[in-house]
């Protein structure tokens, strides 16, 4: 097997994320991928096809599957019978199909127990709830993770989409970090819109089902929520932690030396077990 350059993101509640652009403050917001590299949802869906390291297919590759397949009536039922004559008219048709399911029920369920919790259908236990409130508190979670929703009408995304440098050191034991060439420094944001000022900078993403998802951050470097929990707490105390990867533009005013103790990081824990998907409200 071949391995690639970044941890994978969760499709679940991607299809939020605005296009990827600035906003009213300039800061850089949005997209999809690590690196807002995709603006779109309908960009982001063509990409693991042609990565060389994921899919390694072609657009011509792509659209043959889907005409040799026994749903290929379904497509042109729904597009025309013509649809998959073009190549690249058709791989087009075949990302917005992908981000019309990514935008679907199936995808964005909001059935957390948190969910049902905000609608007064079940309780936190104790440990849960003081998770919620060192979140939004003394943890400083809510800062870039909003629990309430933002429009009045979204459940709470856990994400407000924009990018930072968290300063997360270099992932070691991953193989394709071993490369020779190194392919650190991961430049991230920086990279992508060509300034330096973004540099080490990766998206802020959705805490739905983060319980799910390991492991986290953008190199995988946490293989766990208290491991993680942890460095977010201890991130700035010298000696706790190795360098960053790469060491400008770090956030140093949101994180890094919360003064959290065990309990209540275990706390926060607790907390984002709650917003897994698929909890069965009794």
């Amino acid at each position: 097997g071949q391995f690639g350059g970044r941890n994978s993101p969760s499709s679940a509640y991607a299809a939020y994320s605005p296009i990827f652009g600035k906003d009213l403050t300039g800061l850089y917001i949005g997209g999809q991928f690590w690196d807002g590299r995709a603006p779109t949802l309908e960009e982001q869906a063509k990409g693991p096809f042609l990565n060389p390291v994921e899919m390694n297919n072609t657009v011509e590759g792509v659209v043959q599957a889907v005409r040799n397949s026994n749903y290929a009536w379904l497509f042109k039922l729904v597009y025309g019978p013509d649809s998959l004559n073009d190549a690249n008219s058709a791989y087009n048709l075949i990302a917005k199909s992908i981000a019309t399911f990514e935008r679907s029920y199936q995808v964005n369920r909001f059935t957390s127990k948190y969910d049902f919790y905000l609608k007064g259908k079940v309780a936190l236990t104790a440990q849960e709830q003081r998770g919620l409130q060192l979140f939004n508190g003394k943890g400083n979670c809510f800062a870039c993770h909003p629990s309430t929703s933002v429009d009045g009408k979204t459940p709470p995304l856990f994400t407000d989409f924009s990018y930072d440098n968290l300063g997360i050191p270099r992932n070691m034991e991953y193989p394709f970090y071993q490369m020779n060439p190194s392919p650190y420094p991961d430049l991230g944001l920086g990279k992508i819109v060509n300034d330096p000022a973004q540099n080490g900078k990766f998206k802020v993403m959705t805490l739905r089902n983060i319980a799910l998802t390991a492991p986290y951050s953008h190199n995988g470097y946490f293989k766990t929520l208290k491991e993680i929990v942890h460095y977010y707490n201890t991130k700035s105390i010298t000696g706790m932690w190795p360098a960053p990867d790469v060491a400008e533009n770090v956030n140093t005013t949101e994180l890094g030396n919360l003064g959290l103790n065990g309990q209540e990081e275990d706390d926060i824990v607790a907390f984002l077990m709650t917003l897994s998907d698929s909890f069965v409200c009794r």
